[in-house]
């Protein structure tokens, strides 16, 4: 792994061992926006409100099964 992503994600890892349920909070809040976003990246491509969001939730499933594939994006 890239050395920008431990930079990032070691603080968040240390930081889960001591907010368990917020951080809970924090992921559920971000995959939800994702979630949000894809989808309406989808409808503005023209499809439908429950196809984009099904798409939407396609591509959750494939990062979660191989995060190698999950967009880099920077921090904040």
């Amino acid at each position: 792994m890239r050395p920008e992503h431990w930079l990032f994600t070691i603080p968040l890892r240390l930081r889960s061992l001591f907010v368990g349920p917020q951080a809970d909070q924090e992921l559920d809040d971000e995959l939800r926006d994702h979630l949000e976003r894809k989808t309406a990246e989808y409808v503005a491509q023209g499809m439908t409100q429950e196809e984009a969001h099904r798409r939407a939730r396609l591509d959750l499933g494939r990062y979660r099964a191989d995060p190698k594939k999950m967009p880099r994006h920077a921090p904040g």
